[in-house]
């Protein structure tokens, strides 16, 4: 025996899916403490992407400069949000009463200065590379650093350094070198930040260089 359905059932189901759809694009849309939040606008990436648009602007003719496209972006945003609110309220009490939620929102712009997470052991008086990303010699614990989880921890440092999360990991990270390097007399924690290629490059082969920031150093037996 069939089960009963409305005549309507295919349609209506259609406009189930896609008004499911469109609370998953609408919640990933970014809120105020994306869009209003001082401290992104002052990191590196931000910096030069309002750099990077001022100049293609003054190419195109018209006469900016950071500070005033950075303050007419804000006003943007202040315009975008005051629309995003009723846009996003019948969608956000959906998300509640099914607790379908949307986790992620949507990236205002690529990260152009990453910073990697390098690890070094001292052995016999000599630094010893143990871990650098897409670094076959150098793949330490690499599949724990390379997890989705990880990495996501390590791009908060490249986009909002917090002193005392930086510290913790590099302490965790130290003492898990240590353990497993019971020959190494010190651990090197740094972060290698450098700014992206264009496409071009890339496929030239060239690759980025950058800077060292944020050296910990730690006694290997202390930590034992």
């Amino acid at each position: 025996m069939r089960p009963l359905r409305p005549p309507a059932w295919p349609q209506l189901r259609a406009v189930l899916v896609a008004l499911h759809v469109a609370s998953l694009v609408v919640l990933s849309l970014p809120t105020a403490g994306a869009v209003h939040d001082r401290s992104r606008w002052q990191t590196a990436n931000a910096k030069d992407d309002l750099r990077t648009m001022a100049a293609r602007l003054r190419g195109w003719g018209i006469d900016t400069d950071e500070r005033r496209l950075a303050q007419a972006l804000w006003d943007a945003g202040s315009a975008y949000l005051e629309l995003r609110g009723p846009l996003a309220w019948p969608f956000e009490r959906y998300a509640e009463t099914t607790g379908c939620r949307q986790g992620w929102q949507m990236f205002a712009s690529p990260q152009r200065h990453p910073a990697e997470l390098h690890v070094d052991v001292e052995l016999d008086g000599r630094w010893q590379v143990i871990y650098r990303p897409h670094d076959d010699q150098a793949a330490w614990n690499r599949r724990q650093f390379e997890h989705n989880r990880f990495r996501k921890l390590l791009g908060r440092f490249a986009r909002g350094f917090v002193r005392r999360d930086y510290d913790q990991t590099a302490r965790w990270v130290a003492a898990k070198a240590a353990a497993q390097h019971p020959a190494a007399t010190r651990v090197r924690i740094r972060l290698y930040r450098y700014a992206t290629l264009p496409p071009a490059e890339v496929l030239a082969g060239e690759r980025p260089t950058g800077r060292y920031e944020h050296e910990r150093l730690f006694e290997a037996e202390a930590l034992r």
